[in-house]
């Protein structure tokens, strides 16, 4: 009697959560030659790339740091990330940096954003409230204007347009330009698809939420509304986005602890737009010491899952690790 008593409760009681898969690296290493410029601080603080669909793929992408005022293109031969051209983004006379920590490829402009966010202490940085585009040649990948990291080329376009979304939004709203160390919005993830931008929230976590908020390309750059919306996704506790990148069906979305939790693993879910169903992929293995993953690069799609390279802030270099993502 006693055991059946057993057996039948335990059937009553709800399951544990299954595991996440703990996704190795593959074997294929990664190599960056020369250095990315244009000191070693950049070199430790890369936070985004892009790659536009050239053919042969690969040979125009873009990276940005979120220390400088500067991106810089890189091309993928191989294995080997080749370090090129860099190009100015915001004036060195400006108050500080851009903070840039996203970057995305989409109709034939390459796009980056600032955080939107403050120090973790105090302050306001008013660089950070900026995204920006720049329009590529479809088969170079590379812009019509001069590269330059002397001056900022006048087909940079800048908007500030939206800070003020963030400000306005129910769920977000009560957190911007908070310090991040107080749970204060922090942008870290970007992507397109169709007409609207995908940004993707470090912070704020709110109940095991993270968020993303899309918005109109045309109302971001140009005179249309923006038509802000915004999209919660259960991450987790103390997890934000730390990247996001377009795939079939939707996004990949890189996760990660939103301060310095050691106990939040990065992670990789896939996330549908339209359905809104998230799903974990799994967990990322062999993390580089003291670094925190920071892109998500996708090289291919195929049947048995995502091909990615994901970059760690830290490591010189974003230290490249090659991952295959299944699809289920």
């Amino acid at each position: 009697m006693r055991i059946s008593f057993l057996v039948g409760l335990a059937l009553c009681l709800p399951s544990a959560p299954a595991l996440a898969e703990t996704i190795a690296p593959t074997s294929n290493y990664w190599s960056v030659a020369p250095n990315f410029g244009k000191n070693a601080e950049a070199r430790r603080n890369l936070s985004g790339a892009a790659c536009a669909p050239t053919q042969p793929p690969f040979r125009a992408c873009l990276t940005v740091n979120d220390q400088k005022r500067y991106a810089q293109f890189f091309a993928i031969n191989g294995n080997t990330m080749v370090p090129g051209a860099i190009i100015q983004i915001l004036s060195e006379n400006s108050l500080s940096d851009p903070d840039a920590e996203g970057v995305a490829f989409h109709n034939g402009y390459f796009y980056a954003t600032g955080s939107h966010g403050v120090g973790r202490q105090s302050g306001k940085d008013n660089s950070s409230f900026t995204v920006f585009r720049f329009k590529v040649d479809a088969k170079t990948g590379m812009p019509a204007f001069e590269v330059t990291d002397k001056r900022v080329a006048p087909q940079i376009e800048i908007s500030t347009a939206l800070r003020a979304a963030i400000r306005k939004a129910d769920s977000i709203g009560p957190f911007a330009e908070k310090a991040l160390n107080s749970n204060g919005v922090n942008i870290e993830g970007l992507a397109l698809a169709g007409d609207r931008m995908y940004f993707g929230f470090r912070g704020p976590s709110v109940d095991g939420q993270g968020f993303i908020m899309s918005a109109a390309i045309d109302g971001v750059f140009g005179v249309k509304p923006i038509d802000a919306k915004v999209h919660t996704l259960a991450l987790g506790p103390t997890t934000g986005i730390r990247d996001l990148a377009r795939v079939d069906s939707g996004f990949l979305v890189l996760s990660g602890a939103v301060n310095d939790q050691e106990d939040i693993i990065p992670a990789v879910f896939h996330w549908n737009p339209e359905t809104g169903a998230l799903k974990k992929l799994g967990e990322l293995g062999a993390v580089p010491h003291n670094a925190k993953a920071e892109t998500i690069l996708v090289l291919e799609q195929g049947a048995k899952g995502y091909r990615v390279v994901i970059m760690y802030d830290g490591p010189a270099n974003g230290e490249p690790m090659e991952y295959l993502i299944p699809r289920e």
